[in-house]
């Protein structure tokens, strides 16, 4: 029987990266009421990736940390590429379905004549003109496009700490509790950034999409074996969904574009999409059930190491 201080490090783990990954956001929250100065997406995105670096490399000490956190191995190369194309034109499809479904029920404001919104986001001296602007679509596509490719290490940090730490930490509980309760828990990590500020109102369907975007991001991770096409899909939907899909096909009418429980991939008719899509994966047997990944994915509070216990006191 192993000595009681042998599951220490394994929960001592588990606390370090929860209050790194948690505790750092919270306090970026505290300077932003204190100071006005908002530093919570960006600093909370790289706590996320602090908190996974020092939870396995220096709790763990793990001699490995690219495999037991699924970088690595990048070889063969052929299906990564493959999940990393998935991961690139999945969300795309998942928004303009979206905005599809949206404009069918009337909840999204298309505008297929002026192109308001696009205009007024990236031309707003355009406004007032009519027909389909090509180079100002391709400008923004442009924008966005270079968008994403500057988020990518922050979308690393992120897909790193909740697809290739939390969620292997997880798996014990099954598949299902495991891909559920990491999005519910990547969801409630970014309550900073809603509370106390202006997208407060977005908080509940933020929630709700983070859950089932949560579990496909989690799918890519199982399926690939890595986090790359999570990363990729994560960039995308920060960057191409929200700064370009939502506003290339819709009216200047800010205040139809607002509500946070109609609009795009955030809102019920991307939960209707993401369900089918979930849906279709379950019937096709399509999502993992056993663990795959990086070589050593070792349960919660299992001893990573054994200790010699001190010889018996002489009574």
């Amino acid at each position: 029987m192993l000595p009681e201080t042998a599951v220490v490090p394994r929960r001592r783990e588990i606390a370090v990266f929860v209050i790194l990954a948690f505790g750092i956001p919270w306090l970026l929250w505290v300077l932003r009421r204190l100071t006005g100065v908002d530093a919570i997406a960006p600093g909370g995105m790289l706590a996320a990736g602090l908190a996974t670096f020092v939870a396995v490399r220096w709790v763990r000490r793990s001699r490995d940390i690219r495999r037991e956190t699924a970088m690595a191995p990048l070889r063969p190369a052929r299906p990564l590429l493959r999940y990393c194309l998935i991961g690139l034109l999945l969300p795309l499809a998942f928004g303009f379905a979206s905005i599809g479904i949206g404009a069918l029920a009337g909840v999204y404001p298309l505008d297929l004549t002026g192109f308001g919104a696009l205009r007024s986001t990236f031309a707003p001296g355009t406004v007032d003109e009519q027909g389909m602007p090509i180079g100002l679509i391709l400008s923004a596509l442009a924008i966005n496009v270079g968008l994403l490719l500057i988020l990518l290490p922050l979308a690393f940090c992120e897909e790193w700490a909740w697809r290739g730490y939390l969620l292997p930490v997880l798996r014990p509980f099954g598949l299902w509790p495991a891909l559920l309760l990491s999005g519910l828990i990547w969801g409630l990590w970014h309550l900073p950034g809603f509370i106390g500020s202006q997208a407060a109102p977005r908080t509940i369907p933020f929630m709700i999409t983070a859950v089932f975007f949560g579990v496909l991001l989690g799918w890519l991770r199982l399926a690939s074996g890595l986090i790359w096409p999570g990363v990729i899909a994560h960039a995308v939907n920060n960057t191409l969904i929200t700064g370009f899909v939502n506003a290339v096909f819709g009216s200047g009418d800010l205040i139809a574009r607002s509500n946070p429980w109609t609009i795009g991939l955030s809102g019920w008719p991307g939960w209707l999409v993401m369900l089918a899509v979930i849906a279709v994966l379950v019937a096709r047997g399509a999502l993992p059930g056993r663990k795959t990944g990086g070589t050593a994915n070792p349960e919660p509070l299992r001893a990573t190491r054994t200790t010699t216990p001190s010889a018996p006191s002489s009574p």
